[in-house]
């Protein structure tokens, strides 16, 4: 049973998270593209759903330890107002959940609008899905140093391009555009297996919730 529990409260998020983006990587890799976009939204959705079950699950079975327990009973109805419990589910099972989807929202939505207002030549189609997923494999805060390394090496990419086609003057010949497409899987895969590590160099240990 305890393992059972610890699979769900522990281990499925990440695991989940690298099952997805190591498949898509390799399907990147052996297929030479991304799966279609009604495939993607549907890992998104799914993805999103274990979240918030792994919410539910925590507040489920922190009731129930409590109400096991003499004097966490105390904490609970009729003893105290379920204000408490409903808070401390909050801060500890919903508030990063939450917050991590939502960026992962918030991110997609700025994709598809700007990739909207610059008709279609800023981002591929497939980047909002691919960058909300990293968002919820990477979760909070990892999902800061995420979005950031992304732009980051994407930009980087891009000048180096440039400055290469300036000096072989070829700039009118091959025409190219700033593209992020081929960073959000290794970027958020590196941060699944070493964001603890990376962000030591980041100070945002203040967003840890």
């Amino acid at each position: 049973m305890n393992w059972v529990v610890s699979f769900l409260l522990v281990i499925l998020r990440p695991a989940l998270g690298l099952i997805i983006l190591a498949g898509l990587l390799l399907y990147w890799v052996l297929k030479k593209k991304f799966p279609q976009e009604k495939f993607l939204k549907l890992i998104f959705y799914i993805f999103s759903s274990v979240i918030i079950f792994q919410s539910i699950f925590s507040t489920i079975l922190n009731w129930w330890l409590w109400s096991q327990q003499g004097i966490t009973q105390r904490l609970l109805p009729p003893y105290s107002s379920i204000n408490y419990l409903l808070k401390y589910s909050w801060q500890h099972y919903w508030f990063e959940s939450i917050v991590t989807i939502f960026t992962a929202i918030i991110v997609f939505l700025g994709i598809y609008f700007l990739n909207k207002k610059f008709e279609n030549h800023l981002f591929y189609d497939e980047e909002k899905y691919l960058a909300a997923l990293g968002i919820l494999a990477t979760g909070w805060p990892n999902c800061l140093v995420f979005v950031t390394l992304v732009l980051f090496l994407g930009v980087l990419s891009h000048l180096l391009f440039l400055f290469m086609a300036i000096i072989k003057k070829r700039i009118e010949e091959n025409p190219f555009r700033l593209s992020f497409l081929y960073f959000w899987i290794p970027v958020a895969l590196l941060l699944l297996l070493l964001g603890d590590i990376i962000n030591k160099y980041f100070g945002i240990s203040q967003f840890v919730i």
